[in-house]
């Protein structure tokens, strides 16, 4: 009868303790979703600043600017790069291409397509 007992109770126990991973598991997951919703927010936020603050107008993050900067880094070489003044961006004024522009990706994939690629793309 006392190892029935000393059974029941040992098993009473193994029960909390499920009871008490299972609840502290539950937290993590709400934890973990919770803030991966934070950061997912955030992120998004952080991407629409330029818009917030200057309305839905393409800056330097347009795509093919990037592409014809690289293009004509390509063709010309990087002191004529750097003196390139673009007509066609900033439209009607224009734009300093050189001054006013990060060029590490213009770089890379002029490198890409020299030394790796070639010139058959």
């Amino acid at each position: 009868s006392s190892i029935n007992f000393i059974t029941k109770l040992k098993m009473g126990n193994q029960l909390f303790t499920d009871l008490d991973s299972t609840i502290v598991n539950c937290t993590w997951l709400g934890a973990c979703f919770v803030m991966s919703h934070y950061f997912i927010l955030m992120a998004y936020n952080i991407r629409l600043i330029a818009i917030k603050e200057f309305g839905t107008v393409i800056h330097e993050f347009d795509p093919y600017f990037n592409y014809r900067a690289a293009e004509y880094l390509y063709k010309n070489g990087r002191v004529e790069f750097f003196k390139w003044f673009d007509y066609k961006s900033w439209y009607p004024l224009g734009r300093p291409v050189g001054t006013t522009i990060y060029p590490g990706m213009q770089f890379t994939a002029s490198f890409i397509k020299k030394h790796i690629v070639g010139d058959s793309m």
